[in-house]
């Protein structure tokens, strides 16, 4: 796996990490208020812990995923933070988009990509939250390709940025009608830096504790 991953570019979402990086969440906000509004929300069991983790290595390590989500890990990613945790099939940012939204209002991103090639089912979601996005959800935009082991499935929510390449919506294929290099170029576009690597030293990681 390791060997592996050197090979790879670091870009968020994408395979670099396994399943740990194919789901990811992009907060505008301080990763360490981030963190502070998370555990705010969960039960007295949870603590935060600063690990100083050196590189992907010692994230994919930390957040291998468990039968119950255990670990989440806000990273200072530029002016964003991402979020990454061990869910029993990887990250799982699950809501957290859409609350952040709304109690920080600050703009929420949920990002899947699993191209056509990986394991599993294949996809490519994007979930835009944002103080201004459609009530209750706080949901500005949403689309979609995605296949759940039967077929494909393609649908959009929300008004389209004036950057979309709404012509491929039309495409025959539902599967290249969002691909993952045009989630890349939306979250670009939102200007979220995907291409950068997180700074590892100052993750605020959020631990169960029992």
């Amino acid at each position: 796996m390791i060997s592996s991953l050197m090979q790879l570019p670091m870009t968020f979402p994408s395979r670099v990490g396994g399943p740990t990086t194919r789901e990811v969440g992009f907060f505008g906000l301080n990763h360490r208020r981030l963190a502070e509004w998370i555990i705010e929300g969960l039960d007295p069991g949870w603590t935060m812990l600063e690990p100083r983790w050196k590189s992907i290595e010692d994230a994919l390590q930390a957040l291998e995923p468990v039968p119950l989500l255990s670990r989440y890990a806000c990273l200072a990613l530029e002016d964003w933070t991402l979020v990454l945790n061990n869910g029993p099939m990887g990250t799982d940012v699950g809501v957290l988009p859409s609350h952040a939204a709304r109690e920080l209002e600050c703009r929420a991103i949920r990002a899947v990509r699993v191209d056509d090639d990986e394991p599993g089912y294949p996809a490519r979601i994007l979930e835009v939250y944002g103080p201004r996005g459609k009530p209750p959800l706080a949901l500005e935009r949403s689309v979609a390709a995605a296949n759940d082991g039967g077929r494909w499935v393609f649908e959009t929510s929300g008004t389209a940025f004036e950057f979309e390449d709404e012509a491929a919506y039309r495409r025959r294929s539902k599967s290249s009608r969002f691909t993952g290099e045009m989630l890349h170029d939306y979250l670009m576009a939102l200007d979220v830096p995907v291409d950068s690597e997180p700074d590892w030293r100052t993750v605020a990681l959020i631990e169960r504790l029992r």
